[in-house]
């Protein structure tokens, strides 16, 4: 009765990393910043897409415009729906890989402490391999943000 508990165990444990995707490389992970001449404080954020594994169809593109703030965390998500034609799998890959964005992201904001209080979602969408959200910060710029955080031409 053990060793049938343990072989069942085990082997649930192996089934169940065998289909967790791959942790994406952080020289992947894209993050821009932009100060305006008024203070506005915008971003640019984009991870690249989980490769479809072989007989999966392609998932249908995902796109959405952000709502107001809520005065703090980040913007809505209002908007997305999914396209039609697009198989339950793909569309539960969208959605992991459009939780993994909002997940990267608020990383990113914590760890370069670029929006202190909130974004709002200004664009998300999605190119043929990676997935992309524009933001703004609440707060405006401060003398510490435009040092921190130069504009790159």
């Amino acid at each position: 009765m053990k060793k049938t508990l343990l072989i069942i165990t085990t082997s649930l444990i192996v089934s169940a990393c065998a289909h967790r995707p791959p942790p994406l490389d952080m020289d992947e992970i894209f993050f821009e910043t932009q100060i305006k001449q008024d203070g506005t404080k915008l971003f640019a954020f984009s991870i690249p897409l989980m490769k479809p594994r072989e007989g999966a169809r392609g998932g249908g593109g995902r796109g959405g415009r952000g709502q107001g703030g809520d005065g703090g965390g980040r913007g809505g998500r209002g908007g997305q729906e999914s396209r039609g034609g697009s198989s339950q799998k793909s569309s539960d890959s969208s959605d992991r890989m459009t939780e993994q964005l909002y997940t990267l992201l608020d990383e990113k904001l914590n760890e370069t402490d670029y929006c202190q209080t909130g974004y709002i979602e200004i664009d998300t969408h999605q190119n043929e391999d990676r997935l992309h959200l524009l933001g703004e910060c609440n707060e405006t710029a401060s003398a510490v943000d435009r040092l921190d955080f130069p504009n790159v031409n």
